[in-house]
């Protein structure tokens, strides 16, 4: 779809698929930290919670102190973050530690502190702990333990099938239509940053013997005044390998190609570090990525994929099935790190930048989006800021309603038969249009506008929030009996896969790195 944003809108509208409730899905992925005595817990993942290899709704990240929670694909916000919920509800009654609310960890005074997850001796757990290595090896461990929530959407093939020109089959109509979605998603995802980000401080311990921009906020921590997500910097998850990608997403082959570069060119920096150490595998390879997922990106393409297939190779095989939000904080106010309001404002975000023209990027616009997006991770409640658009900078309230503008025709063509929906929209719109008018309603202005009031710390501060956390959690009564069984029939999985018989480790990693086509 190359038409303007009123072309596409008044053409949904007249094929009755402006109401994406009725044919999309979503699934949620939530990161915490497990932490004990103020500091990341040292103790393996709890058995309580099952095995992290086998068990599809509770594994961990990075560390193994660094729980993920994942829900499955639902039609509804509400479905999801219910489950998301018993999920959390489920992990609060299992396991002895606090669960850290905020995205910026704990202080952790020594790096050696965090252990590197582990997921057994079969080859498919080595490699899962290799590629782990590696990531420790290239960035060190300490941003590694920063958190987050993922968030997963897709359309239904009977919304693209009711949209699609004849000239084009449905799947290339979806790869074409998510990746316009995904390009527009970057060109304005600054704003979710300011609207939800939630990591203004660090504590000092995380950014020791490290070059930074921070100034002092007590004796314990860091911050910038008008710091909105500084998971997001340089400090958190961002790669100086990856900063001469330029990856644009204009067309599915030109991305695989791209990642597939990434995958395979070797990167001076790691080929120093090597791939073994005293006989042991200490990272996959020496390329700018060593898989996939290593790639930075606030939205990712994305398709299902079964064990031990490599996610390039199915992309470009069967195409993408739905996008995965990545910059999202853990907001610490909120028990589920998420709201149903947030959700639905990052939805109707979704939507729009389905909506909006299909415009190609060119590297200028890259950039671009790449300097928005620091300037507002570092910068973005400052009044003064400047977007860049087109090579024109304009105050980042003008930008920002320039996107609520859309929102408000969108919600605007929405039927009456649809009331319930336009009236979240409007509800969570609302909200948002409030953040912009002052900053301090905004998470970061909150986090910041707390501590200082009561002359707290960054770990005084999230572990009272922890209390009130725990206290919701213990009021409900949510029917859990499906995470038990998951526990039990993971850990059955794992001794199983435990006793196969399997080839040589070295040999599965070589035709793991020879399968990319």
């Amino acid at each position: 779809m190359s038409e303007s944003f009123d072309e596409t809108l008044d053409l949904l509208k007249d094929l009755n698929l402006e109401d994406f409730s009725k044919h999309s899905f979503r699934g949620i992925e939530k990161e915490s930290l497990r932490v004990s005595n103020r500091t990341i817990s040292t103790t393996d993942h709890p058995v309580s919670l099952g095995s992290t290899l086998t068990n599809q709704f509770i594994t961990t990240d990075f560390s193994e102190a660094l729980l993920e929670l994942i829900t499955n694909k639902k039609h509804t916000i509400n479905s999801s973050l219910k489950q998301l919920e018993e999920i959390l509800n489920f992990v609060y009654l299992n396991c002895e530690d606090t669960i850290w609310p905020s995205s910026v960890p704990c202080t952790i005074s020594d790096e050696k502190d965090i252990r590197i997850a582990e997921y057994g001796s079969n080859n498919s757990g080595r490699l899962k702990n290799l590629y782990r290595k590696g990531l420790s090896e290239r960035y060190g461990s300490m941003m590694q333990c920063v958190s987050g929530i993922h968030y997963n959407f897709s359309l239904d093939d009977v919304f693209f099938s009711k949209l699609k020109p004849e000239n084009l089959s449905l799947q290339e109509f979806k790869n074409g239509s998510y990746l316009s979605l995904v390009r527009n998603f970057r060109r304005n995802a600054w704003l979710l940053l300011y609207l939800f980000g939630a990591s203004p401080i660090v504590p000092k311990s995380f950014i020791s013997g490290r070059e930074n921009f921070l100034k002092d906020l007590n004796d314990e921590d860091c911050f910038l005044e008008f710091a909105t997500c500084l998971r997001m910097s340089e400090l958190g998850y961002m790669s100086n390998a990856q900063d001469n990608l330029y990856i644009a997403y204009n067309n599915l082959d030109e991305y695989v190609e791209n990642l597939m570069f990434a995958l395979t060119k070797k990167f001076p920096k790691y080929a120093e570090i090597g791939t073994e150490k005293d006989g042991d595998f200490i990272q996959i390879n020496d390329s700018i990525i060593q898989i996939e997922n290593e790639y930075y990106s606030s939205i990712r393409p994305k398709r299902l994929i079964g064990s031990g297939e490599r996610p390039i190779n199915v992309l470009k095989e069967k195409g993408i099935e739905y996008v995965e939000v990545r910059c999202m904080d853990n907001d610490p106010f909120e028990p589920l790190s998420l709201s149903q309001e947030t959700s639905h404002f990052l939805e109707m975000y979704l939507m729009i930048c389905f909506i909006d023209e299909n415009k190609v990027a060119e590297k200028d616009e890259v950039i671009e989006i790449q300097t928005n997006w620091q300037n507002v991770v570092k910068d973005g409640r400052n009044p003064d800021l400047k977007i860049i658009q087109n090579g024109k900078a304009i105050p980042i309230g003008l930008a920002a309603e320039n996107v609520f503008f859309k929102m408000e025709k969108f919600i605007d063509a929405l039927s009456e038969s649809s009331s319930e929906m336009k009236l979240s929209l409007q509800n969570t719109l609302d909200l948002q249009k409030a953040k912009l008018k002052d900053s301090n309603l905004t998470p970061s202005g909150k986090i910041l506008k707390s501590i200082k009031e009561n002359n707290s710390t960054w770990a005084e501060f999230n572990m009272e929030l922890f209390e009130q956390h725990k206290k919701y959690f213990s009021r409900l009564h949510n029917e859990l009996d499906y995470l038990d069984e998951e526990v039990k029939s993971s850990i059955e999985k794992f001794n199983q896969m435990e006793q196969e018989e399997e080839i040589p480790f070295a040999d599965f990693l070589k035709n793991y790195l020879n399968a990319l086509n």
